[in-house]
């Protein structure tokens, strides 16, 4: 205006008034600045927040708006208030106040997300990412750097600091939805907004705290959930892991007995599938609790827990599930399960098998096929745990066979037998084979013969130890 009138350089002469405060427009006088610090300072006091259609002159343009705003919140604490893109000003306590209003919802939501499994394999890339971001590395430039010998630039001289990517967690809510449940608080339905941007940057404002609160809760939420167990039930579980562990030794031990390479092909993919793959689950399943995947129990998908475990574990891991889906070797397997279970991947004690422990186990089978021996009624059922036995008797190992190969077994177990012994499990076998075809059933003799059969096997067996005991004594 001043410039209209002629005036080349108004700055100058607005200076020279006292008590002026000269903008790039216009001067303010110091008791206007004053005058509006008490209007701010008493919203600010008062919790609430104030627009600057209420304290900012109309006359100011934006950058003029900036130098303002710096003046009259010069004498006000910087963590009582928050100044907002638009200029208005708003009170921390509300702010505070606002964010407790989603505390109860933020609990909610995290009761739900802690079994989500996408929710927390995001949670789990935020934290890896969030720990890879601090140990980021210099990148090199494209050229410069001093010679060294031959004229080849030195690397040690072409390196600068990149700064790493910011890393973000599971979202909570957008800033959309923040204010559409602010907007209904009965303080904003009591002070309304007069401008229409004042709630979302408000929301904008309250979107990141609400997030890291979120996340927050959600880790302490997961953290819980996949706590160790007690060590009652760390005993319990190794017991039960070291007992499926043993069992597959001795099947694996079992399995050399088996001369006929298509037999034992169908033999060992058996136990891969059946007795590896128990024995896998439940390892994979203190792993995760362990490493803190999520996906654990009994519809754990095998690979899901790969990518938790160390580096240096993930290979053996692979190698496992390999041989428990599509593999063909048991000592694959086992040279696989040896590594993974090594103390530097795990706290899981896996012990080697001795042979008093051998000797324990094969006892402890023994013993509790006899009892099903007694009381055993279905015909396949009764030959599959005489044929154990006697297995048992004669190769002090396990057996574990697809009942498809149980005719193999039989004869097996049964090349030197007498003619009646002979005969009874040969009778049994042809029962049982014509019980599965539904062209007749196995009698009550028949199955009674098959209990003596492996009763006369074991008195052998004690008679002949008797009788060498007395030969060399």
């Amino acid at each position: 205006m001043m410039q209209n009138k002629g005036i080349d350089n108004p700055q100058s002469v607005i200076s020279r008034f006292e008590n002026s405060n000269v903008l790039s427009s216009a001067s303010v006088s110091e008791s206007a600045i004053v005058g509006v610090q008490s209007v701010v300072e008493d919203a600010i006091a008062t919790d609430t927040y104030i627009e600057p259609i209420d304290w900012m002159f109309d006359w100011c343009n934006e950058a003029d708006e900036s130098k303002v705003a710096e003046l009259v919140l010069a004498n006000s604490k910087s963590e009582t208030f928050r100044l907002l893109p638009s200029k208005t000003v708003v009170s921390v306590t509300l702010l505070n106040q606002l964010l407790t209003s989603f505390e109860s919802k933020i609990a909610e939501q995290v009761k739900l997300d802690s079994v989500d499994p996408k929710i927390l394999a995001s949670l789990k890339k935020f934290d890896n990412d969030a720990a890879s971001a601090t140990d980021s590395k210099p990148a090199k430039k494209a050229k410069g750097g001093k010679k060294g010998k031959k004229g080849r630039a030195r690397d040690d001289d072409d390196e600068e600091f990149v700064a790493p990517k910011p890393v973000c967690g599971p979202t909570y809510l957008s800033t959309q939805q923040i204010e559409d449940e602010i907007k209904d608080l009965q303080f904003f339905i009591e002070n309304e907004p007069k401008e229409e941007t004042t709630l979302a940057e408000i929301s904008e404002l309250l979107k990141k705290e609400l997030g890291d609160r979120y996340c927050k809760a959600l880790d302490e939420e997961v953290r819980k959930k996949t706590m160790k167990s007690s060590k009652s039930q760390q005993k319990a579980d190794e017991d039960t892991i070291n007992n499926l562990y043993n069992t597959v030794i001795l099947c694996e031990k079992g399995l050399k007995v088996f001369v006929d390479s298509i037999m034992r092909a169908q033999v060992e993919k058996h136990l891969l599938k059946t007795l590896c793959l128990d024995l896998t689950k439940a390892t994979f399943a203190k792993l995760a609790e362990e490493h803190g995947c999520p996906f654990h129990g009994d519809n754990m998908k095998l690979d899901s827990i790969v990518s938790y475990l160390p580096k240096n574990a993930k290979q053996f891991a692979t190698a496992i599930i390999t041989s428990v889906t599509s593999g063909t070797s048991v000592e694959e397997f086992i040279e696989g399960y040896t590594e993974l279970t090594d103390p530097q991947f795990t706290q899981l004690l896996v012990k080697k098998l001795d042979k008093k422990k051998e000797r324990n186990m094969v006892f402890t089978q023994k013993q509790a096929l006899l009892e099903q021996l007694k009381t055993e009624r279905k015909s396949a059922d009764l030959l599959n745990i005489a044929c154990n036995l006697i297995f048992i008797k004669q190769q002090s190992t396990f057996l574990h066979v697809p009942g498809r190969c149980i005719s193999s077994v039989v004869k097996l177990i049964s090349k030197d037998f007498p003619g009646p012994q002979l005969e009874t499990i040969n009778t049994s076998l042809s029962g049982v084979v014509a019980e599965l075809k539904g062209e007749g059933q196995m009698s009550d003799e028949d199955k009674q013969a098959l209990r003596d059969l492996v009763t006369e096997v074991f008195l052998e067996s004690r008679a002949m130890r008797r009788m060498i005991s007395l030969t060399f004594h």
